[in-house]
Order: structure tokens, then sequence, then C-alpha cells
């Protein structure tokens, strides 16, 4: 009579077998081949051809069978694939996607060994989960899966909005939430990369934030900082602090509100700008300044000036200047020369300004 670990390993081996049978897989066009699947990791699927050589392929340019078939093979491994096609805008409240993981180390590769030592350093155990878009990394499950609702929303929805763009990131970018602000506290004192003050930040492809409650206020930081977070997929460079932060400021605020089922009129988004912060001094920002009533300027008119241009040019124009900046890393006043025919910035501020009337 076979021992449980014989017979164990006897049925693991069938599986594997049986999941490796050699079938014909495509992609669009005219690529086929005929192997067996081997493995599947952060988007890319090892196939083996029936000589023994192997080759990997992008999960997106496989048929929508053969991804399907990828997900049922891979079964729990099938972590970190992000859908593929064209995105559409998303309508309505998105359905919550969420498969707990167990196995395996689950942390971003991204996040640096001080922030992963104070989170591990903490009172409560990690558990990990993987929606549609993301990867979240939670203490206690209520708000997380709040969170993880509105960050697929959020995906589908500036990915819509730019067309043109591709997702960068060969992995899922995860999301760290913290169960409160004790625990975050000692997060931020112990990783020593964020403000004492902050509520949430993004690292590259890494958020965090606390558990702070859904008052409106809250929930418009989330929205900001999870812009950033989709955004930083997108940008092969940073862009300038203001176009950064306007354009987080901008999709916060219409995402919340089309997250919510609510009507975004971008012509109407913007209200008043009452004590806009010159140009001139906004362009030449390399940080965020120290004193409380310029950096809450400095906010609103980064905000108002991505709306501007936004509204100032159809959305493939302003997806072009966008382009221009973030993927060939052209000088934002050349972009602007190019795409808006503003020939300096003081002609840029005096459109501005007739806009804001």
């Amino acid at each position: 009579m076979k021992s449980p670990v014989l017979l164990l390993l006897t049925v693991l081996l069938f599986s594997t077998v049986r999941a490796s049978e050699m079938r014909t897989w495509r992609a669009p066009g005219s690529f086929t081949v005929r192997a067996k699947f081997v493995s599947y990791d952060e988007g890319t699927v090892t196939l083996q051809r029936h000589n023994g050589d192997t080759i990997e392929v992008r999960l997106e340019q496989l048929t929508p069978a053969d991804r399907r078939e990828v997900t049922r093979l891979a079964g729990d491994h099938a972590r970190g694939s992000l859908p593929a096609g064209q995105m559409e805008a998303p309508t309505g409240r998105r359905e919550l996607t969420w498969k707990n993981l167990h196995l395996g180390d689950h942390w971003p590769r991204g996040m640096t060994d001080k922030e992963k030592g104070a989170l591990l350093g903490l009172s409560r155990n990690w558990s990990h989960a993987e929606s549609e878009y993301f990867i979240l990394h939670y203490q206690q499950m209520g708000y997380a899966r709040v969170v993880a609702r509105q960050a697929d929303f959020f995906y589908q929805y500036i990915a819509a909005d730019l067309p043109g763009f591709q997702d960068r990131a060969r992995e899922k970018s995860s999301i760290v939430v913290l169960r409160n602000a004790r625990e975050w506290e000692r997060f931020i004192e112990a990783s020593g990369v964020a403000p004492e003050w902050s509520a949430a930040y993004v690292h590259g492809h890494v958020m965090y934030l606390q558990d702070t409650g859904r008052s409106r206020d809250n929930a418009h930081v989330l929205a900001h900082e999870m812009s950033h977070l989709v955004l930083n997929r997108f940008f092969a460079r940073p862009p300038p602090l203001w176009l950064n932060e306007g354009l987080a400021e901008w999709y916060g605020k219409t995402g919340w509100k089309a997250f919510n089922g609510q009507r975004v009129n971008p012509a109407r988004e913007l209200g008043r700008l009452r004590n806009p912060m010159p140009l001139a001094q906004m362009f030449s920002l390399r940080g965020y300044p120290s004193d409380p009533a310029d950096i809450s300027r400095f906010y609103a008119t980064s905000h108002h000036l991505v709306g501007f241009l936004m509204l100032e040019k159809d959305n493939r124009e302003f997806v072009r200047f966008l382009q221009l900046i973030t993927v060939r890393g052209q000088d934002p006043m050349l972009a602007l020369r190019e795409v808006y025919e503003f020939e300096s910035l003081q002609a840029l501020e005096s459109a501005f300004h007739r806009f804001l009337r």
C-alpha cells in the first residue's frame, strides 16, 4: 500500500502531466506554435516545444481562448496578469474581483528593505489578495476590499482616457493597507520614507495607506494617490511636478465622481481659482513648497492648469502632449509650443488667466 506522501506525489505528477499536454497556441495574426504549457509568471507564459526548446510569450499576445487556458492551467499560481485588449471606460461601480493568495512571497519587488521590515515588524499578521488589476496586502479585510474595488475602477477609467498609452509594467502594482492610524505611525517612523504628516503615499508601483474611514476628504486623498499609482504604469519618464500633481488632482476628482455614478462634465469640474500661483514659480519647483499656504496654491493651480490644457484641445492632442513629455522625454515648454502653440511661458500664463476668468 502506498504511503499518503507517495500517493500525493503521484496525484500531483499525474495532474502536471495532464496540464502539460501538447496543444496549439495562437496569437492574432500568423503566430501559431505546438507546445505544452510549462509555467506562468507575472504576465509571461513559458511554453515547451516537442523538441524540448522553450519559448516565452506575453499573455496579452495570445488569443482570448488561449489566455483563459493559461489561467486554467496555472490555477492558484496565475498571479499578476493584466486583462488585455482595448480598454473601455467603466460604467457604474465595478463588481469586486478578489482572490486570496496563499502560496509564495507576494510582497512587491519594488518595496525597499526598510519598508518591508517596518511592515513585518507590526503587531498584526499580513494577508495578500489579488484583484483584477492590483495585488493587495492588508491586515484586516474590510477596508482593503473597498480599496480594491475603487482601484480596479480607477485603472480602467484612466487607461480608457489615455488611448495610445501603453501599460509598461510587467506585473501588477501593489496596495498596502494598514489597519489604523497607530500602525501607520509606527510604519512611517520605522521606514523613514514619507513625511510623518502623510496619510498615504505612492513609491513607484506600490501605494501605502491607512484605513482612515470613508469620509469625503479621506476618499479624495485615496483617489488622488490611486491616480498616481495608475499613471506611473503608463509613463516611461516622470512628468514635472506640476503636471504630475495636476493629473492626480484631475483624475482623483473626476474618477471619484464617476466611481460614485455621478455625471462628469469636464468643463464644470474645476470651479473657481481665486489665488493662482504664478506659472514661472510653479514651473521652477523641484520639490514641494515649505509654506502650507503655498502647497494649497500649488495643488489648486496645477489642477486648473491641467484642466485648461485638457479643455483647450481635444483628447487626442492632450494625449499627444503627455506622450511628448512622459514617453519621449521632451521639455514641457517645447511640448506646449508644439501642441498648443504657446511660444513662451508668458503666452501660456495670459491664456490661462483668460480661461480662469
